[in-house]
């Protein structure tokens, strides 16, 4: 009964003398400065480096468009992008931060697109 009386007691104490602790930051203003910066900086970037998958590269813009409507046909949520680079159309798709990611995309739709590759390229930054 001591011991309960006791036990009880302590806790107590131990509300009142650290049930009240207030915790203060303070935060140097130059944090803030740096913090917008950052901030500001990627508002400017646009593209970075990151991975596509190129379905086709064709001498003509109909072939190149057939395969174009066929993919947004099938995956219509994944960017496509068709380009000309004299003197082929090319088709790419999606826009991957890594290698993996766009592996595993490629893994998808391989039954689909069997000549499709992973190739290096710049990203949209916004659509990732």
């Amino acid at each position: 009964m001591k011991r309960l009386v006791l036990i009880l007691i302590l806790l107590g104490m131990n509300a009142l003398l650290f049930g009240q602790i207030q915790v203060r930051y303070d935060k140097e203003p130059v944090i803030d400065s740096i913090s917008n910066a950052y901030e500001n900086a990627w508002k400017s970037v646009k593209y970075i480096e990151g991975y596509r998958i190129q379905l086709v590269a064709v001498s003509t813009k109909n072939g190149a468009q057939k395969v174009y409507n066929e993919f947004k046909g099938s995956y219509p949520d994944v960017s496509a992008y068709l380009s000309y680079t004299e003197p082929t159309f090319r088709v790419r798709v999606g826009n991957f931060k890594n290698r993996i990611d766009a592996y595993r995309f490629l893994m998808k739709i391989q039954g689909q697109f069997p000549g499709a590759f992973i190739t290096k390229d710049k990203i949209s930054f916004r659509e990732i």
